[in-house]
């Protein structure tokens, strides 16, 4: 028999259920143990999906005796203390996006992470798609020369709820951090850190950025636009123009889609599911 590979979860919202159900899918993984702030909903969460181990404060979830990697599935604000908790304890991290509030705060987590010698990574999912794979390959094979442009979206349409973590600036709110962290991505995977960067956003009445848009200027001449919302409905494509032509990545571009298109100048035109 194959060994076991154990899981903890620290913090048990919506996306921790969605991580306990999936994992079901990964052969030799098991969830081993939970931890929340609400005694309720750790009991729920530990009934629901059979886990053998259910904490209430999250420093205790380390000494589980079968804890093989933590998933960090928290808010925002609380990212990086968490993940430097688990790394001093030489427990490798996957923390749900984005890492931390800001680049301080990124910065701090790496460098834990190396002085201990310890797994640290963000649990972005795009990064894996087969369509993401597709497009590195695309690229390598210099299919549409250099890129010149990127364009993503990513916009949805929320109602307001000054309480909720997407509007809720104590709880690391706006569009930038929750949805516009996939563009951005994008442009980092394609293109690398830019030497330039303007923004604009609107700032609602809960002091979050409810919209949010970029310009990114690059090292060899390449321009990345993005925008984000969480008040209006984008089509969330993503399209990538070289030399020789584009590519675009149907909606949603940051999960299984419809794959990818590639239209050349010359006329050619291939749809790869």
């Amino acid at each position: 028999m194959e060994n076991k590979f154990f899981w903890g979860i620290i913090g048990l919202g919506k996306i921790a259920q969605k991580f306990a159900q999936d994992l079901d899918y990964v052969e030799f993984a098991n969830l081993s143990a939970v931890a929340s702030t609400s005694l309720e909903r750790a009991k729920k969460f530990s009934k629901t999906f059979d886990v053998p181990h259910t904490y209430t404060n999250y420093a205790d979830l380390l000494a589980c005796p079968n804890l093989d990697a933590v998933y960090i599935a928290t808010p925002h604000t609380s990212h990086a203390e968490l993940t430097m908790m688990c790394l001093k304890a030489n427990i490798p991290v996957l923390c749900e996006k984005p890492f931390g509030m800001n680049r301080t705060q990124v910065q701090a987590m790496i460098h834990t992470a190396q002085v201990y010698d310890t797994f640290l990574m963000e649990a972005m999912w795009t990064r894996f798609l087969p369509t993401t794979q597709k497009l590195l390959q695309l690229i390598e094979a210099d299919t549409i020369g250099d890129i010149r442009l990127v364009q993503a979206d990513f916009g949805y349409y929320a109602p307001f709820d000054p309480e909720s973590r997407i509007f809720n600036a104590e709880l690391g709110g706006g569009s930038l951090l929750d949805v516009g962290i996939y563009p951005a991505f994008l442009s980092l995977l394609l293109l690398g850190a830019p030497t330039d960067i303007k923004a604009a956003a609107h700032i609602g009445k809960s002091n979050v950025d409810e919209t949010c848009a970029a310009v990114l200027t690059h090292q060899n001449g390449a321009i990345t636009t993005f925008h984000s919302s969480i008040v209006a409905k984008t089509p969330t494509i993503a399209i990538i123009y070289g030399e020789r032509g584009h590519i675009k990545i149907h909606g949603r571009f940051h999960e299984p889609n419809d794959g990818l298109t590639i239209q050349l100048y010359n006329g050619q035109r291939e749809h790869i599911e």
